[in-house]
C-alpha cells in the first residue's frame, strides 16, 4: 500500500517542501495544502484534514520564522499530536538551536542543551528537539545551511552570488565565515530512508560535515560561470561566527550517504539560475548585499 504523507511547505513560496514534493511525487501519494487550504495553527481543521485523507506519515517542512514562538511552536505541535497514530513523523531543525551567539565548531548532537539559544527561532527548533527525544515516532534531520534552487535569491548566500555572476555584478560577502552548506538534492534520499527505516536516534545533523569559507565558496561560483569578477568583503575588519557541524551520526547510519561535492552542487545552481535567468528581478538582485 503506497505511503499517505502530508508534506508542508511544498508551496510556490517553499524551499525544502517544494524540492521534496518533486522528488518523493512519484513514490509516495503526497498532500501538499498550502497555507489557504490548510491553516496548521488550527488543531480541529488539521485533524479533519488528515482523517479525510487518511494521512499515515508527516513530513513538516513548513515554518513562520517570524513568529515561531507561537506560529512555528502551534504548528508543530499541533501536528505531532496528530502523529501519534500514524508510524512517524519528520521535521525539519537548525543548528540555531546550538545558539548563534557563539562560534558553533563541529558540532555534534550530543552537544544540544549545552548552551540555551535566547532567540526566538533557535529556543523554538530546541525546544522541538527536545521533545522529540522523548517521543516515539518524531525525527528531525537538522539543518545548517542548505542550498539550492528555490531558495530567496535576494538574502541566500550562494544563490544570490549565483544570480550576480549571472549578470556579471560583483559578488558581495558581508563577513568572512566558516559554514556548513549542503545541496538540497541530498535531502530526499535521506528522507525516503527515514520513510522506510527505524532510526536509532530521534535528531540527526544533516550536514556535509567540512568546513568552507565563503570566500571559496565564491571562487566555487566564479569557476563555474567561467567569469573573472570582483569579490567584494563588506566588512574586512572582523569574522563571522562559525557555523559547522558533524555528520557522524547519520554517516555511520546510512552508510550510502555522500553528500555531493561542493564544487559539482554550485555548478548545477549556477547553471539553474543561468537557465532561468528571466525570473531574476536585476533591479532587486544589484541592490542586495
Amino acid at each position: 500500500m503506497t505511503r499517505k504523507i502530508l508534506l508542508t511547505g511544498a508551496g510556490p513560496r517553499g524551499f525544502v517542501g517544494r524540492n521534496l514534493a518533486e522528488t518523493l511525487n512519484d513514490k509516495y501519494e503526497l498532500y501538499t495544502p498550502g497555507s489557504i487550504e490548510l491553516d496548521l495553527r488550527d488543531y480541529e481543521l488539521t485533524a479533519r484534514y488528515i482523517d479525510k485523507h487518511k494521512i499515515d506519515t508527516i513530513i513538516h517542512a513548513c515554518s513562520s520564522v517570524e513568529n515561531p514562538l507561537d506560529s512555528d511552536l502551534r504548528m508543530h505541535f499541533n501536528l505531532e499530536k496528530l502523529s501519534r497514530d500514524m508510524e512517524k513523523m519528520i521535521y525539519f531543525g537548525s543548528g540555531a538551536e546550538f545558539d548563534k551567539r557563539f562560534d558553533i565548531v563541529m558540532a555534534s548532537e550530543d552537544d544540544i542543551g549545552k548552551r540555551i539559544p535566547i532567540d526566538g527561532y533557535g529556543f523554538a527548533k530546541y525546544i522541538m528537539t527536545t521533545h522529540a527525544r522523548l517521543s516515539r515516532n518524531v525525527y528531525c534531520l537538522r539543518l545548517f545551511g542548505i542550498f539550492g534552487k528555490y531558495e530567496d535569491w535576494t538574502y541566500k548566500f550562494i544563490s544570490n552570488i549565483c544570480c550576480k555572476a549571472v549578470f556579471d555584478l560583483p559578488l558581495t560577502i558581508r563577513r568572512e565565515c566558516k559554514f556548513d552548506y549542503i545541496y538540497i538534492d541530498d535531502l530526499p534520499n535521506v528522507v525516503e530512508w527515514f520513510l522506510e527505516n527505524e532510526p536509532k536516534y530521534h535528531d540527526y545533523n544533516f550536514t556535509y560535515g567540512s568546513p568552507v569559507l565563503l570566500t571559496e565558496l565564491a571562487e566555487l561560483v566564479l569557476k563555474a560561470a567561467k567569469k573573472k569578477l570582483e569579490v567584494v568583503m563588506l566588512n574586512r575588519d572582523e569574522f563571522n561566527n562559525e557555523y559547522t557541524s558533524s555528520n557522524k551520526r547519520l554517516a555511520n547510519e546510512i552508510p550510502s550517504f555522500k553528500p555531493m561535492r561542493l564544487e559539482i552542487a554550485v555548478e548545477m545552481l549556477y547553471k539553474y539560475y543561468f537557465d532561468n535567468k528571466g525570473s531574476i528581478d536585476y533591479r532587486v538582485l544589484e541592490k542586495t548585499r
